[in-house]
């Protein structure tokens, strides 16, 4: 499977995490880089895994050991940068899963991909199904490095990119929320809301809100920060620099 990446308005993006769930909360730490492929430790709801990421020519796939979840934290502390973000899950109109991913750190971006059947070539660059992005999308980004959780962890978060919202679009956005699988069902009532899955939260009573105060839902884990200590050191620390940063991307907090 292939993976399409586009950016999102983040007041859309708070409209999705408002009616879906969220089905994770995700933190990643990335090594220094390696020629040949990435890897990465990961800490996800109720497990850790040390992770090798997929060879950059396409010839091999994902692999991923589990840790323990100890273990995992004390690697963050070798790691060159790292990302936090909280997922949520999604159904478009065409039949195709989407997951929507916002970060909280290294900063805030909201990223929307589309997993796509499709084909590597002997360039390893792959070619995918047709697919026609919902109106809502916004600029595709899955050919900018700059975008991929790696070079986020590493080097921070793109400069903020302006994106267009059209009536078409939140249109567009609503019925897929609601169920709808085209602009005129005459008598057909909004599908309900899915019930929420209960998830294994790897940072208990941790939020994004509760990242932004930096409060009590990380003293659980002997952080101000509601994340690792080891992973994302304390508030003079590798934590002030994310909060720092979070002026360079898109907001989706009021």
């Amino acid at each position: 499977m292939l993976q399409r990446r586009f950016l999102i308005a983040s007041s859309l993006a708070r409209l999705i995490r408002k009616e879906r769930d969220i089905t994770a909360r995700v933190v990643e730490g990335y090594f220094p880089p390696r020629q040949d492929r990435d890897h990465f430790v990961s800490i996800e709801p109720g497990h850790a895994y040390l992770v090798l990421a997929a060879p950059r020519d396409g010839a091999g796939q994902e692999e991923r050991t589990e840790v323990p979840r100890r273990q995992a934290e004390a690697l963050f502390a070798v790691c060159a940068g790292k990302v936090g973000f909280e997922r949520t899950a999604l159904n478009l109109p065409g039949g195709q899963d989407a997951v929507l991913d916002h970060f909280i750190a290294p900063g805030r971006l909201d990223l929307v991909s589309v997993e796509l059947e499709g084909r590597e070539t002997l360039e390893g660059r792959g070619t995918m199904e047709a697919f026609a992005p919902p109106a809502w999308f916004g600029p595709e980004v899955t050919r900018n490095e700059a975008y991929e959780r790696a070079a986020l962890a590493r080097g921070g978060i793109p400069s903020a990119t302006d994106i267009a919202l059209s009536n078409a679009g939140i249109a567009d956005l609503l019925d897929t929320l609601e169920g709808r699988l085209g602009p005129v069902q005459v008598g057909r009532m909004p599908s309900p809301r899915p019930n929420a899955t209960a998830v294994s939260d790897p940072f208990p009573g941790s939020s994004s809100e509760a990242v932004e105060a930096g409060g009590a839902s990380g003293r659980a884990h002997g952080c101000d920060d509601g994340w690792p200590r080891r992973g994302f050191g304390n508030r003079t620390g590798d934590s002030a620099t994310f909060k720092n940063q979070r002026g360079s991307a898109p907001s989706s907090r009021t």
